[in-house]
């Protein structure tokens, strides 16, 4: 594995083709009489040899220092955009930035080639990284790379620490949650869809109208100007809502594989839940994360499920009690991959093998279902 980070690191593309047509060309050398493979092979054998001038004479002379690296957060599928600032202390004629040794479902891409004069502030660089699932990913080996003056070879100059990458779960909308209020299981909820019971006295602005609004909070102004109802929305009265809790038990091999539906089914519920301002509290297993209101609430909601373990698929996860440090007082809605059985708990909704049973306050999604949780919206 060190061989092959190596090979990366310091060839560039031409010179990974010249390498591999050179031990192409010995191969095809064993052949009887296939004299002109051996001629090749000389030949690029002799343009390696003088890659040992010119290293000394370009990249080995080159001062750079990466400063202030820094990379957005995605969603699954997106590309990521790493950022670095390159400090040189002589003038670079050919310089770009990359981020290497990835694991397996991200792809780098490097930045252009540019040219730094000395004396210049610091340039801004930026490459890419091709997202392919869900996860934290240390991003240890951001480089400058200076290729030498062949443009075979070049000299990585890396970035003196790490940045973390964060891929939230696959965006998925919930369209519409009939059963969060549905039977006597859902009496509990009710009152947290209704604005009128938890709104406070001063008024804020107006936005489009929500199912469940209450009619007398129309904007009439608003609904003649466009032609669309619009609400007065009123300050939140804090302290109460929705505890929504993850469930990351995988009591058996089948329901390993369905984990990252259950991580999605959970962001897209607790961004439903935040766009009504009405999530209390949000739970992983039996750790509380911390919500600290308006946009900070959401940013954290998605870092926390970005940073789940994926499922090991030699070793499940043993279910054990939900045991928050304090009792909960509002009604719980609970995600997870096997039906609990919690006194805590008002509502669940199990990803995994179907199960029969009346209970309103359980939602099974089949393993028939969870593929179409990939089309982007939910309607539960």
């Amino acid at each position: 594995m060190a061989i092959y980070f190596w090979w990366l690191d310091y060839f560039t593309p031409a010179g990974r083709a010249f390498a591999s047509l050179f031990l192409l060309a010995m191969f095809a050398g064993a052949i009887p009489g296939f004299w002109a493979a051996w001629i090749f092979g000389g030949l690029d054998f002799l343009l390696f040899l003088g890659l040992v001038f010119s290293l000394f004479v370009t990249a080995k002379r080159s001062k750079i220092q990466v400063e202030s690296v820094s990379v957005n957060r995605v969603r699954e599928g997106e590309t990521a955009t790493v950022t670095a600032y390159l400090a040189v202390r002589s003038t670079i004629d050919c310089v770009n930035l990359g981020a290497n040794r990835l694991p397996p479902s991200l792809t780098g891409i490097e930045s252009d080639n540019v040219k730094i004069k000395v004396g210049e502030p610091p340039r801004k660089l930026e490459c890419f990284v091709k997202t392919t699932r869900r996860g934290s990913f240390m991003l240890t080996k951001v480089s400058a790379n200076v290729p030498e003056i062949m443009g075979l070879l070049r000299w990585p100059y890396g970035y003196n620490g790490s940045v973390e990458l964060l891929v939230y779960p696959r965006a998925l909308k919930v369209q519409d949650f009939p059963f969060l209020t549905q039977g006597p299981s859902g009496m509990a909820f009710a009152p947290f869809l209704m604005p009128s019971l938890t709104r406070g006295m001063n008024f804020v602005g107006v936005r489009e109208y929500r199912e469940g609004d209450s009619l007398r909070d129309l904007h009439h102004k608003a609904f003649a100007r466009y032609g669309k109802p619009f609400t007065k929305e009123f300050e939140v009265e804090r302290g109460a809502g929705v505890i929504l809790l993850l469930d990351t038990a995988t009591p058996n091999f089948k329901s390993r594989q369905y984990l990252e539906h259950a991580i999605r089914l959970t962001a897209a519920v607790g961004e439903w839940l935040l766009d009504r301002e009405i999530l209390g509290r949000f739970f992983i297993d039996s750790e509380e994360i911390a919500l600290d209101g308006g946009s900070e609430s959401r940013k954290n909601l998605l870092d926390a499920l970005a940073r789940i373990p994926p499922a090991s698929l030699a070793h499940g996860k043993l279910p054990s009690p939900w045991t928050p440090a304090a009792r909960p007082m509002d009604p719980v809605l609970r995600v997870g991959l096997y039906e609990g059985e919690d006194s805590f708990v008002n509502k669940q909704i199990v990803v995994g093998a179907s199960t029969e049973s009346s209970r309103d306050s359980l939602l099974v999604i089949s393993p028939a279902d969870c593929g179409k949780l990939e089309s982007g919206t939910v309607v539960l």
